[in-house]
């Protein structure tokens, strides 16, 4: 006969008899996790798992640091003839994809997008929770302190975990798209700092055999140009703040559903300690695709028209202060029109596991609607729009420049207008709907 306090078959359940079992251990130490909506150090063990083997990148160190560090001097001085949106001081740096996965793993990289949209979903995960399932995830409150508090506690950390593998996911693969940090159009870490991701840049340069000096130059204007958007205008972060958080308000999860696909991409308790078996279970399947909800699709298109502008606006900028100085300005941007074009891996991952689609609809409005502004009222008055949030361009406006112009007037003392509304440039037909 067993003893009772033995943990044998039939006998009192002791958790610390299983202490020595790699399985469990490993199982504790994520249900035990009370950092936060997103498990960070489950996210950069899946993104070093994505980015294994690609070792450090070519060209990063001290030396392609400084060279980056003089173009983006450089850079900064180009910029000040053409805008009046003043310069950021912060690091200029040339990162390999292990040290830029490390910075944005975190809540102020990919984070600051991903934490509230985790926040939300757990609890809406938790507020839609079945009887029957609350009561057997809280049956689970004497495993060690695991869920001691309750099925809340315990699902938290169960999507923290869930939550962690999606976010390293993301990051491992866009530690192989992105060009620069402000590449996805936000920055990808604290917004004072620029610079290269990886081997990108070059191999996207050889490809195309571009000048690879060139070639840097011109993406350290658009690094540059990018800063003095989120780190110099003060509102801004925090007007993207609430727009994440407005989308994460939106979500309405269903446990069932969601524990009904993850059962039938073969994942159960047993996988989270094996994260990367859960990867790629998310990586090979569409089961699991967040689709946003009516109230997020609003919210969606609002960041959309804000990454469109911001996009544009740089693209602007950074052509009128190059437009001289670098030979191969028309091919640098033609490249990278078609790059945008199509969503990478990491950006097709954000919209498939956390619903979060950044890119624009159509990629060329925001362009349209940067060069008629200009063309109406100059680039002053297109810097106009970093004055207030609630001057930027709405999606409607940005598919119809005219709108923002006459509200943009509409606010002006006439004191203050001393460039007419000129005529507008013929806007192409075929623009589309964002």
């Amino acid at each position: 006969m067993s003893d009772p306090g033995s943990g044998g078959f039939g006998g009192v359940f002791d958790p610390r008899n299983f202490a020595g079992i790699p399985f469990l251990q490993e199982l504790a130490k994520i249900l035990a996790w009370n950092g936060g909506p997103v498990n960070w150090e489950l996210a950069r063990q899946i993104a070093a798992s994505v980015t294994s083997g690609s070792g450090r990148a070519l060209g990063a160190g001290d030396r392609a640091s400084d060279e980056f560090a003089q173009a983006v001097s450089a850079a900064e001085l180009w910029l000040d003839t053409v805008t009046n949106l003043p310069a950021v001081e912060g690091p200029a740096r040339v990162l390999d994809t292990t040290e830029w996965v490390r910075l944005t793993t975190s809540s102020v990289g990919l984070g600051f997008y991903l934490e509230p949209v985790a926040k939300g979903s757990t609890e809406a995960l938790t507020k839609g929770l079945p009887d029957e399932l609350g009561t057997l995830l809280g049956g689970m409150g004497g495993m060690g302190g695991i869920g001691a508090g309750g099925p809340g506690q315990l699902l938290g950390a169960v999507g923290a975990a869930l939550q962690g593998v999606q976010a390293g996911t993301v990051a491992g693969h866009l530690s192989h798209q992105l060009l620069g940090t402000y590449d996805l159009g936000v920055p990808t870490l604290e917004p004072h700092m620029v610079g290269l991701v990886g081997d990108t840049a070059r191999r996207f340069a050889s490809d195309y055999d571009f000048d690879q000096t060139e070639f840097r130059y011109w993406l350290a204007l658009r690094e540059a140009a990018h800063r003095r958007q989120f780190a110099g205008v003060d509102w801004l972060r925090g007007h993207v703040a609430t727009l994440v958080g407005r989308f994460a308000a939106g979500a309405d999860m269903n446990p069932e559903r969601l524990f009904e696909s993850l059962t039938g991409m073969g994942l159960d308790a047993s996988a989270l300690s094996d994260p990367s078996r859960v990867r790629e279970a998310l990586e090979g399947a569409e089961g699991l695709r967040m689709e946003p909800t009516p109230a997020q699709r609003t919210v969606l298109a609002q960041l959309q028209a804000l990454v469109s502008f911001t996009e544009a606006w740089v693209d602007t900028v950074v052509r009128t202060a190059a437009a001289d100085k670098l030979p191969s300005l028309a091919r640098f941007e033609e490249a990278v029109r078609r790059r945008r074009a199509e969503k990478g891996p990491g950006e097709r991952f954000l919209e498939q596991l956390v619903g979060l689609d950044l890119k624009p609809g159509d990629v060329r409005a925001g362009q349209a609607f940067c060069d008629a502004v200009v063309a109406a009222r100059g680039q002053r008055g297109l810097d106009r729009a970093w004055q207030s949030a609630d001057l930027l361009p709405l999606p409607a406006e940005i598919a119809d420049p005219s709108r923002w112009l006459l509200r943009l007037a509409a606010g002006e003392d006439a004191t203050e207008i001393d460039d007419p509304v000129g005529e507008l440039p013929e806007i192409p037909d075929d623009l589309g709907e964002l």
